[in-house]
């Protein structure tokens, strides 16, 4: 009997020593793929240039409150040659929203705030246009007010000018419209956060930055984060930004000040400690968590894939808090698995790098056989398409939420295939009207409605986004009518920018002109009285005429619409 426990005892022992030994090597494994993957990202980009001069990237992941990875690759300053560590500084850009969704959630829990109150009760003196906007809409991008870097670079400003937040609610403060009625529709706008940092400014009657040190920052011992300009930091700590223009890296000169949207800097040393947070909940526990990661809501109860400040979503069929940022060549996302309590910080001062691509790979690595799994199976339900439905479904389509995105489905030969910014993706089917594409991993699924197919959802990593089919007019492409050019040029001024364009009909171009743009806007005829141009800045241009005279223009960008100039009598 003896023999048999000892035996026992011995056997078990050998099991112990053997999952002990195996957890190590299944980390150097871990390690030895995402070091050769990081690698790959930073060096096998721009070949021609040195692999010692060459920006790169830190990354740390989590799982539940102790370090599975970090690393470190490229420089954080070209001229200096310093190597980036996991103490380098970088400005995270947009992922600073997640930090002022967690002040939001604590002042809601301690009653400071109450997310349905009106933003004029804190800001008085924001326009009439804003009286009836909620806290919870800006926190939720459901407010429509206008993203000040459309109106900003309508102004002419350049990302490496010198900007603060004094300057943004100054110009928030001469909207005179919105982009949508508040509540109604989701529109990424920095401007909302901005907003909110002034609104905890009124709150608490203290800086945005000092409140954020003093009840976020240093209770998690985040003693290197802090936003532009707030900070003693010795330079050679701090990573310098670079664009890659095609042939070298150039260093971006970052002026701009805009807590509460972005602006915060911090490493991978303290953003593990913020991204371990996601699982221990040190600050206030439970409830600030769940009120960060609840999805938020529109009117008629639809939903939407953002919370405070984060994005509540799906990687690799794994839900996934996150959020990404990107400013002058920085880049940088985190994200946090809840199911597997694994967190993700990458930051970077490359600005070829791709996050959010990189976030899918790293997931691949990190659960792989699950998610092979799941796209096997996914690929196994591949089906013949249906011709005479894709028929129905052929054409150009329009997104709802980003107008300049456009996706045309078409037929060659015996294949089937989607073009999205002038590049072709093969289509498989899942159903008669249901479409995938595999190199994107997305999923397409067309409206049929009396006999008609005017609509589509694009499923990709989690989101949905609606595109509505766009009409051909009648007898083809519509001709260009007998406009009088004449009456569209002159000086227009818009109050809300404080800015005057010159329209000018030269050489058979209709363009605008102003000291603040490097170079003319050229306008194309779209559609009776409206036009779209070759700048990024400029969506569409409608003039109005009021007996038979132009009186004013509006310009739309896809998150600043209905800006109104009105023409200068001279």
């Amino acid at each position: 009997m003896k023999k048999t426990q000892i035996g026992t005892f011995v056997l078990a022992l050998f099991v112990i020593a053997s999952l002990i030994q195996c957890k190590p090597e299944q980390e150097k494994e871990l390690k030895s793929q995402l070091d050769s993957y990081f690698e790959q990202q930073v060096y096998n980009q721009s070949d021609d240039i040195d692999k010692e001069k060459k920006p790169g990237l830190a990354v740390i992941i989590t799982k539940k409150d102790t370090i599975l990875y970090k690393g470190s690759f490229g420089s954080a300053n070209l001229d200096k040659e310093l190597q980036i560590t996991e103490n380098t500084i970088f400005d995270i850009a947009s992922v600073s929203k997640q930090f002022t969704g967690m002040a939001i959630a604590l002042l809601e829990e301690k009653g400071e705030i109450n997310m349905n109150e009106k933003i004029i009760k804190y800001l008085p003196d924001l326009p009439e246009v804003m009286n009836d906007i909620t806290i919870y809409q800006l926190v939720h991008h459901s407010s429509g007010i206008r993203d000040w870097p459309g109106l900003f670079g309508l102004k002419g400003w350049q990302p490496d000018e010198p900007l603060s937040l004094d300057d943004i609610y100054e110009m928030l403060k001469k909207q005179e419209s919105l982009n949508f009625t508040p509540g109604t529709a989701f529109s990424y706008s920095n401007s909302n956060y901005n907003l909110l940092a002034k609104i905890v400014e009124a709150v608490t009657d203290t800086t945005f930055n000092s409140w954020m040190h003093n009840y976020i920052f240093a209770p998690l011992e985040m003693n290197n984060t802090y936003f532009v300009g707030n900070s003693n930091q010795k330079a050679d700590v701090v990573a310098n930004s670079y664009v890659y223009t095609g042939n070298n890296y150039l260093p971006f000169s970052n002026n701009l000040s805009a807590p509460g949207s972005s602006s915060l800097r911090s490493s991978t040393s303290d953003m593990s400690k913020w991204i371990i947070n996601f699982h221990s909940k040190t600050l206030r526990g439970n409830n600030a968590f769940d009120k960060m990661t609840q999805k938020g809501s529109l009117a008629k109860n639809k939903t939407i894939d953002y919370g405070y400040g984060l994005y509540i979503t799906e990687i690799k069929n794994k839900k996934a808090y996150g959020h990404d940022g990107s400013w002058g060549g920085y880049k940088s996302v985190t994200v946090f698995f809840p199911e597997e309590s694994i967190g993700v910080v990458i930051l970077s001062n490359n600005g070829t790098l791709r996050p959010q691509k990189m976030m899918n790979d790293i997931a691949d690595i990190l659960f792989g056989d699950e998610t092979e799994k799941k796209t096997k199976k996914s690929e196994s339900t591949e089906q013949e398409i249906n011709d005479e439905f894709f028929a129905l479904c052929a054409g150009k389509y329009q997104q709802v939420d980003d107008k300049d995105c456009y996706l045309t489905f078409f037929k060659k030969g015996d294949e089937y295939f989607a073009n999205v910014y002038n590049k072709d993706y093969k289509l498989y089917a899942k159903s008669d009207s249901a479409f995938f594409v595999k190199e994107a991993k997305a999923e397409l699924v067309f409206h049929l409605r009396n006999g008609k197919v005017n609509s589509h959802t694009l499923n990709q990593n989690g989101k949905s986004y609606l595109a509505l089919k766009v009409e051909e007019e009648e007898g083809g492409v519509e001709e260009e009518p007998n406009i009088n050019y004449d009456k569209l040029t002159g000086t227009f001024y818009s109050k809300e920018l404080d800015v005057k364009y010159e329209i000018k009909y030269e050489n058979d171009k209709l363009k605008i002109q102003s000291p603040i743009f490097p170079k003319d806007i050229i306008l194309e005829h779209s559609k009776s009285l409206t036009f779209i141009s070759n700048s990024g800045l400029i969506q569409s241009i409608s003039f109005l005429e009021e007996n038979g005279a132009t009186i004013s223009l509006v310009i739309n960008n896809p998150r600043a619409k209905n800006l109104l100039f009105e023409k200068v009598n001279q």
